[in-house]
């Protein structure tokens, strides 16, 4: 099965900051830090309870498969700096 994939920036906040998905299906979001804030080096997607480290310009990828259509928030691991996953 072939999977979607979003490339997030990680560059003072995410971009791009919303980000449109099917809901039943996989997709990957690749997540590259650029931004060498230790508040950026992790991100979570609660909803998910995903929790991944981003390690500086290089890409993590996080696979996601929304269940129910509305939006998710992607956040730092200091719940400064925040972005959503829209899912229809």
């Amino acid at each position: 099965m072939v999977s979607d994939s979003v490339d997030i920036i990680v560059d003072g906040g995410y971009q791009p900051e919303v980000v449109s998905i099917p809901k039943d299906k996989t997709t990957k979001l690749n997540f590259v830090r650029k931004d060498s804030s230790s508040c950026l080096e992790e991100v979570v997607l609660a909803d998910f309870k995903i929790r991944k480290y981003l390690p500086l310009n290089q890409k993590v990828t996080v696979e996601v498969t929304p269940q129910k259509s509305g939006e998710f928030d992607i956040s730092c691991g200091m719940n400064m700096f925040h972005g959503k996953i829209k899912a229809n």
